[in-house]
């Protein structure tokens, strides 16, 4: 089972609605903030995970923007198409096992640069003239 989390824009809806009044295409920028906020976040991962061979490392990514009906999403962390060796690999390092401590990668990006990644989808629609 690939271990990712989900960055979504619950909380934008105040700049979706100036992006309407402004008359641009609210899925193109979505997704352009959605793939930026994204990046913050895989660099936040590969920054803190534990590093061997750099399997792990190499497999923390960002998914292309999906959308289930008006809610984009990119899923970012180990993802569908990662092998079940890395997969198991990487929950055991997110969660310990009974004969190894946790060294979680996932959950402290999440606390540390979640912000950081809003900051960067914020300034996606500064970039496009939506926000001032």
């Amino acid at each position: 089972m690939p271990i990712k989390t989900r960055l979504t824009m619950k909380g934008f809806e105040e700049y979706l609605e100036e992006i309407a009044r402004a008359g641009h295409d609210i899925d193109v920028i979505t997704d352009h903030a959605l793939q930026a906020g994204g990046q913050v976040l895989v660099e936040g991962m590969k920054e803190r995970v534990a590093v061997d061979t750099h399997n792990l490392q190499n497999h923390i990514a960002c998914s292309e923007p999906q959308q289930e009906g008006n809610l984009h999403f990119v899923e970012i962390g180990l993802l569908k198409d990662t092998d079940a060796e890395t997969a198991r690999y990487g929950n055991v390092q997110e969660f310990g096992s009974t004969k190894m401590p946790a060294h979680p990668y996932i959950r402290p990006t999440l606390d540390s640069d979640m912000g950081k990644a809003r900051k960067k989808m914020h300034q996606v629609y500064k970039d496009e003239g939506i926000l001032k």
